[in-house]
């Protein structure tokens, strides 16, 4: 039972980036079209915090709350996967790097369950500290990824360069979409940087399938030697 539930586990983180990127997007548009219907809005794209504002509201955090375990587990199992698959970083920088994801998965719920109808400030404040801190993460874990691929010598399963070139790519934008929106409050810029980690997270895929098929392998293993071994006893 524990082999079956293991395997569950890790072909699950298989379509978690894909359900969040899923659950992020139908919030808003949930959120969109009930302003639409409730409150006669007609701005075609609205800042993200106005979509969590009178009757669209309880959509909002809770899309936002469905939202905010998918991406901690994603986070979580990231650092799970550093850890086992290299020694050359020490363990401390790692959840040090992984505990700032986490932060900003708190910063998430802040600015969700706080809206701008009942404390504005509170609510910048989570959406800033939020984009601040994700901002942060990618760049730090991407310097972590260049860096295992640099010394891939000793660290065989980080050698291919197409995901840090990806982090990387995901990460810039990342950074300057949200520096114009800190700066103007251009919606689109807002759009985008908000976009961004979901794809940031999509590179973390490979890790999740090369993981899935090598627990069905040592499964596949372990049972064969165990029925080896009650043939031998026979």
């Amino acid at each position: 039972m524990t082999r079956i539930w293991t395997l569950v586990w890790y072909w699950s983180l298989l379509i978690l980036p894909f359900t969040a990127m899923i659950t992020f997007v139908l919030t808003l548009v949930v959120c969109r079209q009930v302003l639409i219907n409730n409150a006669g809005s007609t701005v075609k794209l609205p800042n993200i915090s106005v979509l969590g504002t009178g009757p669209a509201y309880n959509y909002f955090i809770s899309g936002f709350v469905i939202l905010t375990p998918q991406v901690s587990l994603i986070f979580i199992s990231r650092l799970q996967f550093l850890f086992q698959s290299q020694s050359i970083i020490h363990r401390a920088i790692l959840y040090a790097i992984h505990a700032i994801s986490l932060l900003a998965c708190v910063f998430l719920l802040i600015m969700a369950i706080v809206s701008l109808d009942h404390n504005n400030r509170l609510h910048l404040i989570g959406a800033i500290g939020m984009f601040a801190l994700l901002c942060s993460y990618c760049s730090l874990h991407t310097i972590v990824a260049f860096y295992l691929f640099v010394r891939r010598l000793n660290a065989p399963r980080h050698s291919n360069i197409l995901w840090p070139l990806w982090f990387l790519v995901c990460c810039i934008v990342l950074i300057v979409c949200a520096g114009i929106w800190g700066a103007t409050s251009k919606r689109i810029p807002q759009y985008i940087a908000a976009a961004m980690p979901f794809l940031y997270i999509i590179g973390f895929v490979p890790q999740f399938w090369s993981q899935a098929r090598m627990k069905i392998w040592n499964s596949g293993s372990s049972v064969e030697f165990t029925k080896e071994t009650d043939s031998c006893e026979f």
